[in-house]
């Protein structure tokens, strides 16, 4: 399974480096920060805390890079909803998206570019 982890910040790279440990998923990451992406590319993603994990992650700032996915998880802040969706809705073209954001109207957003959502 292609999972898409929109906006890899604290609580997507929670959700990326977890999946990332999964033998059958592929996880993706799109994020704007070139920076983050790079690290994220050239070192892996690292997860430290209760767990202590470095895995390989497909990061990118360009979402035509992200092959189509099953699966996506938006975590970008509230306010990155929009552009985050438009530039990303090709890859759910068939497929779902949830969404673990904080604040109003992601929902309404999110539904307006992809087939499904998913509430928490």
């Amino acid at each position: 399974m292609k999972v898409c982890i929109i906006g890899c910040g604290a609580i997507g790279s929670l959700f990326a480096a977890h999946l990332g440990r999964l033998e059958d998923v592929e996880v993706w990451a799109y994020d704007p920060s070139k920076v983050h992406v790079d690290a994220i590319n050239q070192n892996g993603l690292r997860l430290t805390g209760l767990s202590d994990i470095v895995v390989p992650v497909n990061a990118r700032t360009d979402a035509k890079q992200i092959p189509e996915c099953e699966f996506g998880i938006i975590a970008a802040k509230t306010l990155h909803t929009r552009p985050a969706m438009e530039a990303t809705a090709p890859i759910f073209r068939d497929g779902a998206v949830c969404f673990v954001q904080n604040g109003i109207g992601n929902e309404e957003i999110i539904a307006e570019y992809v087939p499904r959502v998913i509430l928490v």
